[in-house]
């Protein structure tokens, strides 16, 4: 009888702290867990959006890109390849890797208008492949989009 009063304290205080540990880690997950919008969903949600910092994913239109370094400022167009085009403005040193026909994810505010953003922080997105480009080297749209939006 005595063992067995052990054995169940033993029992629900190894209960009590796996419960603990799952709902500690769930709760970390949840806040330190990384979601980004696409330009689409971003500019329909934008009225909603503007009071808050946001992250936006896409891809950096080719020719669109225009840095002043005097200034620090540089300007560019985001795009999700479907048509939608977002504005973004940024006022800092861009990441090295960061240039046109690239993924990007950006942080910052939107217009409510859903048609410019101001970011903060630009985090740029790189090939898993690491291979010499060749001269015949080209960006491969598809996986990009593959791995920017998960399609």
């Amino acid at each position: 009888m005595q063992s067995q009063k052990k054995r169940n304290r033993w029992i629900v205080a190894a209960t009590i702290i796996a419960l603990t540990v799952v709902g500690m880690s769930l709760l970390q997950l949840s806040t330190n867990s990384v979601y980004f919008y696409v330009p689409h969903e971003a500019q329909a949600q934008a009225a909603s959006l503007s009071e808050q910092t946001i992250r936006i994913g896409g891809m950096v239109e080719g020719g669109s890109v225009h840095w002043q370094a005097q200034e620090l400022s540089l300007s560019f167009v985001l795009s999700d390849l479907k048509g939608h085009r977002l504005t973004v403005a940024y006022h800092g040193a861009p990441p090295d890797m960061f240039k046109e026909n690239s993924g990007v994810v950006v942080e910052g505010r939107i217009r409510a208008d859903g048609q410019q953003f101001a970011a903060q922080k630009l985090m740029v997105k790189h090939s898993e492949e690491y291979k010499a480009p060749g001269k015949d080297h080209s960006l491969d749209k598809g996986l990009l989009e593959k791995s920017l939006f998960g399609q």
